[in-house]
């Protein structure tokens, strides 16, 4: 693996060589982005390259236009040149006037659905978050989209600039600059052939004037998108010119010289008076490398919480758990079911008694099981009351009874306003009560879980 950047940080470049299992970013390039995220600055740029790793495993550019001349083929016979550029191949129906009625019904637009992969997942719970200010995506594909809806999250794709505004109410903006098969399939954008029509040049001015506003002092990171679209490269003219781009940071398996190759003009912009720096490796794993250090920093936050409330016990360290462990924490710590999603960028003050929860499991020496834990071989799971009765909350966990259930369910900083002897299981047995919300664990608020489990 190529590393174009020094351990120090971003700015400069030299060459290091690196094994196959080493991380993509190195913990100062980390410790940069965070920095971005922490003030707002963190823009991240998306293209065709981020839906190709797996369980995605979309089409390159070169593929759909090999699919597509292949159909073509038993109709007229296209130039070779043709076979696998795409670009070319849609510009040459676009200028024989039969880009709407005949390419668009080439594309092979099932083969451009998937499954999100890791990077689809970190850059919607990025967004979701407000972690990073904006996402600039090349992509048709809707699967940053399908990860957040999956999770019953609104995240709509931005068409232009008055739409990236618009949807902002919901989630940071996702501003897909040439289009998506979901929303508008006919607006796609295939060739440069289309920028000179009208509706196209009316949205592309949108995203112009959108991201003259945005884009200037923001910290950039590329990944999956490495081509020369005019338009784009002039915008990120204007931007340097205007107010500047803080960093620029690229994650792509190609080399520098290839980069400097396949795109000089974007090459150019790029690198002219500004910090950039270019990592050879895989975008989705990078992304979800940036994702897990920005949970890890929430985890330290919401453990801090409870400090001033037992300053004697050490606060978990989070920096073993895996992404996945981390997320769950999240929704934990938040008061979020396992089918929604976490929405803060960091810790409210309510969960406090939910990270004293976590303090008090630690020195009782539970051992931790992915978010939960494990006491006297009873399964443990902390969630966030905030100050609600707990028959309130445990009936907005209408988890799917496939998920795992643990034993006890300690909802801190929760009331019960119940008497004693209805704290009862929620799961069917031999008596008359009825399945419940909140699966088959026995509930608790804080002040009964010390009680009963000896915390």
């Amino acid at each position: 693996m190529e590393l174009s950047v020094p351990a120090s940080g971003m700015a400069s470049a030299r060459l290091l060589i690196l094994t196959d299992h080493m991380p993509v970013l190195s913990d100062p390039i980390i410790t940069e982005l965070l920095g971005s995220i922490e003030a707002n600055r963190l823009m991240l740029l998306c293209g065709a390259g981020l839906s190709m790793p797996s369980p995605s495993n979309l089409l390159p550019a070169w593929r759909v236009a090999e699919l597509c001349y292949e159909k073509r083929r038993d109709i007229e016979v296209l130039p070779e040149a043709l076979r696998y550029d795409l670009d070319a191949l849609a510009g040459h129906f676009h200028a024989a006037g039969h880009f709407k009625d005949q390419f668009l019904g080439l594309i092979p637009w099932a083969e451009l659905l998937g499954a999100p992969n890791a990077g689809h997942a970190a850059v919607s719970d990025l967004l979701v978050a407000r972690a990073a200010h904006s996402t600039l995506s090349a992509n048709f594909d809707p699967l940053i989209e399908i990860w957040a809806k999956t999770r019953k999250i609104d995240l709509r794709g931005a068409l232009d600039g008055a739409q990236a505004t618009e949807f902002s109410a919901a989630t940071n903006p996702l501003l897909k600059f040439h289009g998506c098969l979901d929303r508008d399939r006919d607006g796609t954008l295939w060739t440069q052939h289309q920028l000179g029509e009208a509706n196209v040049q009316q949205r592309i001015e949108s995203i112009k004037h959108w991201l003259s506003i945005n884009l200037p002092g923001k910290d950039l990171l590329i990944v999956g998108f490495w081509t020369d679209w005019g338009y784009f490269n002039d915008v990120l003219a204007d931007a340097i010119a205007v107010g500047g781009i803080g960093r620029v940071l690229v994650i792509d398996p190609d080399s520098a010289e290839g980069l400097q190759r396949k795109a000089p003009g974007l090459w150019g912009h790029l690198t002219a008076g500004t910090q950039f720096s270019h990592i050879a490796g895989s975008g989705d794993e990078a992304l979800d490398q940036l994702r897990t250090a920005f949970s890890k920093v929430w985890a330290r936050r919401f453990f801090r919480l409870a400090q001033a409330m037992a300053p004697a016990i050490p606060a978990p360290d989070p920096s073993g758990w895996l992404g996945d462990e981390l997320y769950d924490l999240r929704r934990d710590a938040e008061g979020v079911p396992y089918n929604r999603a976490a929405r803060q960028k960091g810790p409210a003050p309510e969960a406090a008694q939910a990270a004293l929860a976590h303090l008090l499991l630690t020195q009782a020496n539970a051992t931790r099981e992915g978010a939960w834990y494990r006491l006297n071989n009873q399964t443990i799971r902390v969630v966030q009351g905030g100050g609600q009765s707990l028959s309130t909350v445990r009936e907005r966990y209408d988890e799917p009874t496939s998920l795992a259930s643990p034993d006890y369910v300690i909802c801190a900083g929760a009331v019960d306003l119940s008497l004693p002897a209805k704290i009862i299981p929620g799961g069917a047995g031999a008596s008359v009560v009825r399945p419940t919300k909140g699966g088959s664990a026995k509930w608790l608020t804080l002040e009964q879980a010390r009680v009963e489990l000896g915390i």
